[in-house]
């Protein structure tokens, strides 16, 4: 065929992508740990900073609640230090009222000041550092505490009580009053509460997971079914058990595959003992490997695009850099490209795919990898 017939044939038998994986996951909030706190919530449908504030201060463990509704999984880092920290004060050029600032915070926070003290030194104690303070560069302090903020921050998003130690505390009032004001005045709380039922929100709720990765998944979901439903052994268990990251020219050299004999067996995300990436000389770990003789003679990339973009062309420089190089150094292995997605199906997918066919003896996608699943046994 010519690479018009060759482009036909690839294209005719592109997947788009199918939503098969978990997008979505439930709170784990128990909304019936607040049932007092919602009821107290949704009682009043007119809040102002004053009533909110005393609000947060009773129920300082509210700050969940409107997490929840306001968040698809938590106030940002940013948001956190300007609840609990006054930053208009932390940012002004006046070092003195920082200064002085940071004194309160240490006095009645012993969480910031554990972090703080870590910071300057290991096993210092408060004691030491108050009767030594005036001896400490003022601008060092300042330092340090800024970035025990950041850390302490960090604590809380991993441990709320921390938090709800100092929302409790008569000293930190301004952090109900602040917060009670970004949610009236930036996120509009009375209209939210106007127009859900907090406790059923709260409940049904469902938190995007990180789905980065889920067009890349996708594809090689497909083509591991592919191979097990043919009647192929996927030894990633196999090899996970033996701390095989690396694969040798000889499985045999690494587990027993007398038990895998007269099998036709596959592994995924594994590297290949001598195969580096060509732009930087680091091992290259390959999405799919499949085995011929306890070999491992084919090896696969998978990725899929629905949209252009840089990333295709990355790949592309890297797949063909990495294939001269197999084909120069390792003539018994086979690199194999599987890429699918409606991004081949527009001008620039098409003109791009010709030119690959300069470089691959065949490009595959899904469809056209189980219609020539025969060439790898």
């Amino acid at each position: 065929m010519n690479s018009e017939e060759i482009y036909i044939d690839f294209a005719s038998k592109i997947s788009f992508f199918e939503f098969i994986q978990d997008e979505f996951r439930r709170t784990d909030v128990q909304v019936e740990n607040f049932h007092e706190e919602i009821e107290k919530l949704c009682q009043n449908k007119s809040w102002n900073i004053n009533n909110l504030s005393d609000y947060i201060k009773q129920y300082p463990h509210s700050f969940v609640i409107f997490q929840e509704i306001f968040q698809l999984i938590r106030f940002t880092n940013a948001q956190l230090i300007h609840f609990v920290f006054d930053v208009v004060k932390l940012n002004t050029r006046n070092l003195d009222a920082i200064y002085e600032y940071m004194i309160l915070n240490l006095k009645s926070d012993q969480e910031l000041r554990k972090v703080l003290l870590g910071l300057i030194r290991r096993n210092l104690t408060y004691e030491e550092f108050v009767k030594n303070l005036n001896k400490y560069d003022r601008n060092y302090l300042i330092t340090i505490f800024k970035s025990a903020i950041t850390k302490y921050i960090s604590m809380i998003v991993k441990d709320f009580h921390i938090l709800e130690q100092r929302i409790r505390k008569s000293e930190f009032d301004d952090f109900s009053i602040r917060f009670s004001n970004y949610l009236l005045n930036n996120l509009k709380l009375n209209e939210i509460l106007a127009a859900i039922n907090v406790k059923d929100f709260i409940k049904y709720k469902k938190i995007p997971l990180d789905t980065k990765n889920i067009h890349g998944n996708y594809p090689k979901i497909k083509i591991l079914k592919i191979l097990e439903h043919n009647g192929y052994t996927n030894i990633d268990n196999i090899l996970s058990e033996n701390g095989t990251k690396t694969l040798k020219n000889d499985l045999g050299k690494q587990i027993d595959a007398q038990m895998l004999s007269g099998q036709k067996i596959f592994c995924t995300e594994k590297y290949v003992e001598g195969i580096v990436k060509v732009n930087d000389n680091k091992p290259k770990k390959f999405d799919l490997i499949i085995f011929s003789k306890n070999k491992p003679e084919y090896l696969f990339e998978i990725n899929f695009y629905s949209t252009s973009g840089t990333k295709i062309g990355i790949n592309q420089n890297e797949y063909v850099d990495l294939n001269n190089f197999i084909k120069n150094n390792f003539p018994d292995l086979k690199f194999c490209w599987i890429t699918d997605g409606n991004y081949w199906l527009t001008p620039g997918g098409k003109k791009r795919f010709v030119n690959l066919l300069g470089h691959f003896n065949k490009v595959y996608n899904i469809n056209l990898f189980e219609e020539h699943l025969d060439d790898f046994s």
